[in-house]
């Protein structure tokens, strides 16, 4: 037996524990296109990818198709700049997302068939209480802080995404959303946590690890866990909603859930070795593929996580899959293990998992079930329809969404209006986005979000008494009920605007710092705010509440609070949010 079909018989037996979700499928499954010619699947993509890339508003594109272990066909299409209009080449860069996580996970199993990381072994007892403490944010013994299910977490729980670790929750104590190896739920933080017992039984940064033990010796000389001075002639932009190209984001710090530089050829010869059993003992890759958890919304459908990959079981066998989103860059891989063949595509777009489906139709064949259940759009949605419409047109095309609402209730509710709003909001399309508020208002006069929604949309436009009324409204309304909190954390915002408060710069000098990656910097008389990796590229100027508690200008769902010593110097900035959470950072020493 070689070494390819030792690992494929092992991964087979791995997917037993999956095949009862197989049934429910059966033979509506279309079968995958192992046996047509590449020369015809690649005839049928040239033709179908460039139609989506159009109807999607896709500008740039890379893709790898993989049969037998190997890179059969690959492509580039369109632009790494809408603006500029340079083409994607086979060295464009980017932003793989969480494509970095399975790519992690592999390097995790090489560390344990070195026996330096045991999956099973509680990750808490690998670092130093005080390294466990920052991670945190608070003392272990912290009230209301689950320690017992913290003391549980391992690395193939955090691989397999069971730890119950957050995915952008944040709060004191820190938020633990169920017991470790109970659940499924997507988490970052997990890969995050690993990612510091691995530093710290290696003593040194994971980029430098990942560099020397994977990265050069599967020949990926294009790819890196931080930002390379070389990417800046060879870098995809972003794109956006409304399809403007956002500048580069220069990573200088790597997270094991997130940062890889990659292109689909390079991505490729990870893939390759994962389905071809490179670099990993069979009993090892077998363990890495094998499924752990399903995943609970959808244990119908045969999706779940083995160790770094996602999972998807029906009629074709069992398929490896992860999708990646920086919101300006989407992208998606899936591979058959047993058959040796996979997809990887690469998009610059905010809509590039909205083809998912139709791309691993024509590829691979089968099915992508992992769009669905993950909620994305698909590319001829009618939400993006209207919200092209209405960027055309301007707000009174937002009248279109009366119609639809009636047409489509299942596909214009609260989570689309929120998405189109909040899209027009960060241009600084406020006029359009109130239109489509007031369409909505109007559909649902008793909610009280949909009151809400429209107050704080005049709120940004300026209209503090139109703001406060709604607000007030909201506060009475009978359905869609809202927190009476989150109504008087805004109407204190209003009250703050009417009466700013004036603070001496001697003062403002003294609080300004670095805090972590939160900096509060002082400049022409003002304090300003900035937090690495948050919402906003610039610092941003702050405005007073009182003589601790400051807001960001034009920003009324978030505060930043200075906390003093017993000496009353400046010891740490915590960040209070409008739904009551709260999280805290100390000031650099």
């Amino acid at each position: 037996m070689t070494r390819t079909q030792r690992l494929v018989s092992l991964i087979a037996a791995g997917a037993i524990l999956t095949t009862c979700a197989v049934s429910s499928w059966g033979g509506g499954v279309p079968g995958l296109l192992k046996n047509k010619k590449i020369e015809k699947v690649s005839s049928d993509l040239m033709a179908v990818i460039p139609r989506l890339m159009k109807e999607a508003r896709i500008p740039g594109l890379q893709i790898v198709v993989i049969r037998d272990g190997r890179v059969s066909w690959h492509r580039n299409f369109g632009v790494r700049n809408a603006k500029t209009t340079e083409p994607v080449t086979d060295d464009v860069i980017f932003e793989a997302a969480s494509f970095t996580k399975p790519f992690f996970a592999y390097y995790v199993m090489k560390l344990v068939e070195q026996g330096l990381v045991d999956l099973d072994k509680p990750l808490i007892g690998y670092l130093p209480r005080e390294d466990i403490e920052k991670l945190l944010g608070h003392p272990l013994d912290e009230n209301r802080f689950h320690r017992d299910w913290f003391e549980k977490i391992t690395a193939r729980q955090a691989l397999s995404h069971s730890s119950g670790m957050p995915h952008g929750e944040s709060g004191r104590p820190y938020p633990l959303l169920f017991e470790p190896g109970t659940k499924w739920k997507y988490s970052s933080e997990g890969y995050f946590y690993l990612q510091r017992v691995v530093e710290r039984i290696k003593g040194d940064k994971l980029e430098n690890l990942m560099q020397k033990e994977v990265l050069d010796p599967l020949g990926m000389t294009r790819s890196c866990l931080v930002w390379r001075d070389d990417y800046e002639k060879t870098m995809a932009n972003g794109h956006g909603f409304f399809g403007t190209p956002e500048e580069f984001r220069k990573r200088t710090e790597s997270h094991a859930a997130a940062t890889l530089y990659t292109t689909a050829q390079d991505y490729a010869k990870f893939l390759c070795a994962v389905l071809n059993g490179t670099g990993l003992r069979p009993e090892t890759l077998a363990q890495m593929l094998t499924p752990q958890i399903e995943m609970d919304k959808d244990k119908d459908k045969g999706l779940g996580w083995c160790l770094g990959f996602g999972t998807q079981t029906d009629a074709n066998g069992q398929a490896i899959w992860q999708w990646g989103d920086f919101g300006i860059f989407r992208n998606f891989v899936i591979a058959y293990p047993k058959e040796r063949m996979g997809l990887i595509y690469l998009t610059n777009s905010a809509y590039g998992l909205g083809i998912g489906p139709e791309v691993v139709k024509h590829s691979l064949g089968g099915q992508d079930l992992a769009d669905a259940a993950l909620k994305y759009r698909p590319y001829d949605s009618p939400v993006y329809q209207l919200g092209w419409k209405i960027e055309a047109k301007g707000p009174r095309a937002a009248g279109d969404l009366k119609g639809l609402m009636r047409k489509h209730p299942d596909i214009f509710d609260r989570d689309a209006i929120g998405f189109l709003v909040e899209n027009f909001q960060s241009v600084g399309k406020l006029p359009e986005a109130i239109a489509i508020l007031e369409v909505n208002l109007k559909a649902h006069p008793k909610s009280g979000s949909a009151h809400m929604g429209l107050a704080q949309a005049y709120l940004a436009k300026g209209d503090r008494a139109q703001a406060g009324a709604l607000m007030e409204k909201a506060r009475t309304a009978v359905e869609d009920k809202v927190e009476a909190s989150v109504i008087d954390w805004n109407m204190e915002y209003i009250r703050a605007l009417d009466n700013l408060i004036k603070l001496d710069e001697d003062y403002l000098k003294k609080i300004a710092g670095d805090y972590g990656a939160r900096h509060l910097q002082f400049k022409d008389g003002r304090l300003f705010y900035y937090r690495e990796a948050g919402t906003y590229p610039e610092p941003r100027p702050l405005c007073a509440m009182t003589k601790d508690t400051f807001f960001i200008e034009g920003v009324s769902n978030f505060r930043i609070r200075v906390e003093f010593d017993d000496k009353g110097d400046p010891a740490k900035l915590v960040g209070l949010y409008d739904d009551g959470r709260r999280d805290e950072i100390p000031r650099n020493k």
